[in-house]
């Protein structure tokens, strides 16, 4: 992520996250981060939060990945300002403004409510609805770091309620099926347009 000024999250002088370790390497921060948060990840596909699909289910998500790791683990992201994350063909990705993102989240997520979830949906109409709400979600990104491996997990969950399988490993088998992911988020993100989400989220959901 680029920042305009000094990260809070960071190590002086560094783009090194804080963490209960004391890591200031790079490589070794990485390492600890890969075995660590991709034990809890596997623990928490295995096991996933049941409902309601609200942000304490959110946070809760975020806790249990990253919470052996990161101090901030759980916690709304704080005084960053705007984030920004340049893709390799330097399309930049803008996200919310730290200031706004309680109060954004919060109408997001009684937005879900007032829809029960997306709980009785169509597979159809649930995919429409779970894409709208992951680009909501992914623009207001909630988390200094972590948030698309706390997304997958909360929309895994919330399709697993409304009685659907959400299969991620499928965009996460090529390099393209990933670029795909991105550039559909990213337009979600940019431009309001789900629909590109919707058309993935349909290739990965599949009836209970």
């Amino acid at each position: 992520m680029k920042r305009t000024f000094s990260d809070p999250y960071c190590y002086p002088e560094t783009t090194i996250l804080r963490n209960h370790f004391g890591i200031t390497d790079r490589a070794l921060l990485d390492a600890a981060e890969l075995r660590i948060v991709g034990l809890r990840n596997d623990q928490l596909f295995n096991t996933p939060p049941g409902s309601p699909h609200n942000l304490k289910n959110l946070l809760s998500i975020h806790k249990t990945l990253f919470g052996e790791l990161y101090p901030f683990a759980g916690k709304l992201r704080e005084h960053t300002g705007r984030m920004t994350k340049t893709r390799p063909n330097g399309y930049v990705v803008v996200y919310c403004d730290s200031a706004f993102v309680p109060p954004q989240i919060e109408l997001v997520f009684n937005r879900l409510a007032s829809e029960n979830f997306l709980n009785g949906l169509t597979q159809q109409t649930f995919v429409e609805r779970a894409a709208y709400f992951y680009g909501e979600l992914d623009a207001i990104h909630p988390f200094r770091e972590g948030n698309s491996r706390t997304l997958r997990l909360f929309f895994y969950g919330l399709a697993q309620s409304a009685g659907f399988h959400l299969d991620w490993r499928i965009l996460g088998a090529t390099e393209t099926a990933r670029n795909t992911l991105y550039a559909a988020r990213d337009r979600a993100v940019m431009h309001g347009d789900s629909s590109h989400l919707a058309s993935l989220f349909h290739a990965l959901l599949s009836p209970r």
